[in-house]
């Protein structure tokens, strides 16, 4: 079965958790570049799609209390706003954040918060093995599958290399908290450990395939489209897509707030295209 079709099974609920995050720009107003704006947002708007696009902005301007701000939307009612606190915090890179990441993993009822909390303290802790000096982490007995993260491109012919770095921190994020799934660096000593265990090693490339803008009842929408392919060998096993629509206030919109929007977008399109991948990834490895 390809691993587009397993994408598909995963279901419109795993889909509707990445739209939501997808449309987290509707309705949210562009606020200064130290961020403060963004954590008001977060603890008061009364949206929950602006408090997940606030979260994700709180997580990349990095202003004054961010993981104070993003530690309590941990425990916001809607959860793709904790989804988007939990991915806020990876992008924060604040290792005092792992206490209160641990004490909602064994709280959180949503499946996709657990995921993605344990996608962040795997890269809060990957972080700070780089700092010290350690070794690379041991596989674990439950990794099925190791993934690499080959090319990554942007044909789209929109800002070039910045939505290339987009498409891998996001592809990153997705696939850390995918189950089963070790993300592995092309070089590194996990890919010994994988062939001493028989572990399957699969490359997964991608591609910004498309982004467009356009208005709608007097607002302006971005669409972004990315691709996957996922190769074991050389061989292609699979490939997969996603897309996802990002929407801002007004007929026109700033050169960050338009920035803004095309990173949401990719990220967007990337969490539709691979979230629940992971059992389509392990049958592509075999």
């Amino acid at each position: 079965m390809s691993i587009r079709r397993r994408a598909r099974s995963a279901g419109r609920l795993v889909r509707v958790v990445g739209l939501a995050i997808a449309l987290a720009a509707t309705a949210t107003t562009l606020h200064a570049d130290d961020g403060s704006g963004f954590v008001h947002d977060l603890a008061s708007s009364a949206d929950f799609r602006v408090r997940v696009s606030a979260a994700l902005q709180v997580g990349r301007s990095k202003p004054a209390g961010a993981r104070e701000a993003l530690e309590e939307a941990l425990s916001d009612s809607h959860p793709a706003v904790r989804l988007a606190a939990a991915e806020a915090l990876g992008t924060l890179g604040e290792p005092a954040a792992v206490p209160a990441l641990q004490d909602h993993l064994a709280t959180d009822l949503s499946a996709s918060v657990r995921a993605q909390i344990r996608a962040t303290l795997d890269r809060l802790h990957a972080g700070s093995l780089v700092a010290g000096g350690s070794q690379a982490r041991v596989l674990g007995t439950d990794v099925r599958c190791v993934v690499v993260l080959g090319t990554m491109r942007n044909p789209s012919g929109t800002r070039g290399d910045e939505l290339r770095q987009v498409l891998l921190e996001a592809a990153r994020a997705r696939v850390q908290a995918l189950h089963g799934v070790l993300l592995s660096e092309a070089d590194g000593p996990v890919l010994h450990q994988a062939a001493a265990k028989h572990i399957p090693v699969v490359v997964l490339d991608g591609s910004v395939s498309a982004v467009s803008e356009s208005s709608a009842d007097g607002n302006v929408q971005v669409r972004a489209r990315v691709e996957f392919t996922v190769r074991r060998d050389q061989a292609l096993k699979g490939t997969v897509s996603g897309a996802a629509i990002t929407f801002g206030s007004g007929p026109k919109l700033s050169e960050p707030g338009r920035r803004r929007l095309q990173d949401d977008a990719v990220c967007g399109a990337v969490q539709s295209a691979l979230r629940g991948a992971d059992q389509g990834l392990i049958v592509a490895a075999r």
